[in-house]
């Protein structure tokens, strides 16, 4: 489904859902940016566009090395 955003002052598009995600996640689209779509009454702000994406999980602390990790002090 083509959809489009509104970015610094200009509409563009037609996008796919998997192209605007890609450039999200690349941190090309600013989170304020707006998008619309066929069936929308209104423009949305395109983060709840990702709102329900899942971000992996961090990798697990392999325990054999956690005692080499320093990390500063806390001011």
């Amino acid at each position: 489904m083509d959809i489009y955003i509104y970015m610094q002052g200009r509409r563009r598009g037609p996008y796919e859902k998997a192209q605007l995600e890609e450039m999200w996640n690349g941190g090309q689209i600013p989170a304020d940016t707006f998008y619309w779509q066929a069936g929308m009454p209104q423009w949305a702000v395109i983060a709840d566009l990702f709102a329900n994406t899942t971000i992996a999980p961090p990798l697990s602390l392999d325990a054999g090395n956690a005692e080499s990790m320093r990390f500063p002090a806390a001011s």
